[in-house]
């Protein structure tokens, strides 16, 4: 390990085929950036446009009809759509970067097998190359997305945890040879 407490393996098959590891919190952009590459805002944000729209279309019928109470359904609509398209993603951002900043300083495992991650005082999460789809990559991040089960999860590599070197293009390559860029 160096000073950043990066430890890039040259004796990657001798150590198990480990390719990077290295410790470090996310910042709130870093899970921002991920959120987006999963595509849980697009999840949010197309139900609430869809709802905000039906509930204002009701209200925009029953005004045409000259009933007085459709304005309601016209302003409550356009509500509804700003909150869930608007504030929504805004607060799952903060709850997720407030979940990760709670759990601490992470160490992230990449190797021939998956990606490990794991906090003090809590289990190691290890997510083999078989359930990761795809990943995305920004200046700043690498984010990995994949499913278990029925739940989309994420993991958030950010890039200026790999000061050294080549890091950040080994880590690309191997996203590149095992998964989809997005």
């Amino acid at each position: 390990m160096n000073d950043n407490e990066i430890d890039l393996r040259p004796d990657a098959p001798a150590a198990g085929g480990e390719v990077l590891r290295f410790r470090g919190q996310v910042q709130e952009n870093e899970v921002r950036a991920g959120l987006k590459a999963a595509g849980v805002f697009r999840r949010v944000r197309v139900p609430g446009a869809a709802g905000g729209a039906a509930i204002a279309l009701l209200g925009a019928l029953s005004l045409a009809d000259g009933d007085p109470v459709g304005l309601p359904f016209v302003v409550g609509g356009i509500a509804y759509g700003a909150v869930f398209c608007l504030l929504a993603p805004r607060r799952i951002t903060s709850r997720g970067f407030k979940a990760a900043q709670a759990q601490g300083e992470r160490e992230c495992v990449v190797d021939d097998g998956g990606i490990t991650v794991s906090c003090p005082g809590g289990e190691p999460v290890r997510m083999p190359w078989e359930r990761m789809k795809r990943f995305h990559e920004t200046p700043e991040i690498f984010a990995v997305v994949g499913r278990t089960g029925w739940k989309t999860c994420f993991f958030v590599l950010p890039k200026r945890l790999m000061p050294a070197p080549g890091q950040t293009e080994l880590v690309g390559a191997l996203l590149d040879s095992r998964l989809r860029r997005a």
